[in-house]
């Protein structure tokens, strides 16, 4: 997922991605992982955007998957590169209307089928990154209810 990419590799990756067994699936996360995190913010935020955007190609079944092994990789990371990835996500959510592509309720059932370790990484990051944004009630109203009440409490 380099900047320099195209839509159309992006799209590609994604989608060999998803059809990657396990195994496989969980190590070209990491990979992808590492590379999003040396990149500057402004490049991070285009990957992540033309990521989002290009996810709707995917077959739902598909996409849960890839979604749950995206999670449990990046619940891997140092807390502070955590919060800093979660932050970039946040600021791209408008731009790539997320939530019309992927059901808030999907992304929790996928949430809440990671180990318990991995939720409590991924939900004290995220409520830093919300609490870092300087617009974080704009930001709040964006994430639907179901997800925001789990972020609050």
């Amino acid at each position: 997922m380099c900047a320099n990419s195209s839509n159309g590799d992006i799209e590609s990756l994604l989608f060999i991605m998803a059809n990657l067994p396990d195994f496989l699936k969980l190590s070209v996360c990491r990979k992808k992982v590492k590379e999003l995190l040396e990149m500057n913010e402004s490049e991070r935020k285009e990957t992540i955007a033309r990521s989002l955007t290009s996810m709707n190609l995917i077959n739902q079944d598909k996409l849960v998957e890839l979604t749950k092994t995206w999670m449990k990789v990046i619940s891997e990371i140092e807390p502070d590169e955590l919060t800093k990835l979660l932050y970039s996500y946040l600021l791209i959510l408008d731009d790539v209307k997320l939530f019309n592509k992927i059901d808030g309720k999907l992304i929790l059932n996928i949430f809440y089928s990671l180990e318990e370790a991995e939720r409590v990484k991924l939900l004290v990051c995220l409520k830093e990154a919300v609490f870092l944004h300087p617009t974080r009630g704009e930001i709040l109203k964006k994430i639907p209810a179901d997800l925001a009440k789990v972020i609050l409490n």
